[in-house]
């Protein structure tokens, strides 16, 4: 017969008794709520961390009018395991969204990735990405534009606006760059596949070959180097439907 674990056992409560004080310094005013590692208090805390984002998603769900579907269970048990520890007040609204956005008949989105995604990014990373994806968008009207501008103009559409043309060509050689992420921070979005890093560019010394009159073309050495500067980033695919599961829903027009 298998015995129960006895966690009440004076061995364990002295173990216990020996990470308290260490456990109260990490964990600090907070330790009157969250209490010590297996014990019923950090049950509780969690409890109330997911009944406080399902009534959040339930009232999303009731705001926008969604017809929901169920969320598989390999999606949905893990995600709110993940959420239970969330503390953060507007990263609790993002988990609230994702629930309602996974369940919307209206929209495709169930992926067990999602809520690892956001398990893995801290509330900066999460505004910055959001910067990324504001940026984007606003490239992809521009490149829409130069690509109607394309069609009207076939042959000299580069000339047409000049300007827009080169600010689309700018992002698609340097992309972007947001203040606010540390270094380890952008590594951390590439790592997670949200953000993708431009490649380096390489400089060519601008060289005349032919010359006008001249039968004999001159030849001079190359020289190319990459450019030292910092080169910037592009928001991944998987990032903008990240953040469109992570998101209110916009109300139909």
């Amino acid at each position: 017969m298998t015995k129960e674990l006895n966690i009440k056992s004076s061995t364990i409560e002295k173990g216990l008794e020996l990470v308290k004080d260490f456990v109260e310094t990490l964990i600090g005013p907070t330790i009157e709520e969250v209490g010590l590692l297996m014990s019923d208090k950090i049950k509780y805390f969690r409890f109330k961390n997911q009944v406080k984002i399902l009534t959040k998603a339930k009232e999303y769900v009731k705001d926008k009018n969604m017809d929901i579907k169920e969320i598989p269970t390999k999606i949905l048990v893990p995600l709110l395991e993940s959420a239970s520890l969330e503390e953060d007040e507007k990263m609790q609204d993002k988990w609230a969204f994702m629930i309602g956005n996974l369940a919307d008949s209206e929209q495709n989105l169930q992926n067990q990735i999602f809520p690892y995604l956001l398990t893995q990014i801290s509330s900066n990373e999460y505004d910055r990405l959001f910067e990324f994806g504001q940026k984007e968008r606003s490239y992809m009207i521009d490149h829409i534009k130069l690509l109607d501008l394309k069609k009207e103009h076939k042959y000299y559409y580069k000339w047409k606006n000049r300007e827009l043309y080169t600010r689309v060509n700018k992002v698609q050689q340097e992309g972007f760059v947001v203040d606010g992420l540390e270094n380890y921070e952008y590594s951390n979005l590439q790592r997670l596949g949200l953000l993708k890093q431009m490649p380096p560019r390489i400089i060519i010394d601008e060289l005349e070959i032919e010359h006008k009159g001249v039968e004999e073309s001159e030849y001079y050495p190359i020289e190319a180097e990459y450019d030292t500067d910092d080169y910037g980033y592009r928001i991944t695919s998987l990032g903008i439907r990240f953040l469109s599961v992570c998101k209110e829903k916009k109300d139909k027009s």
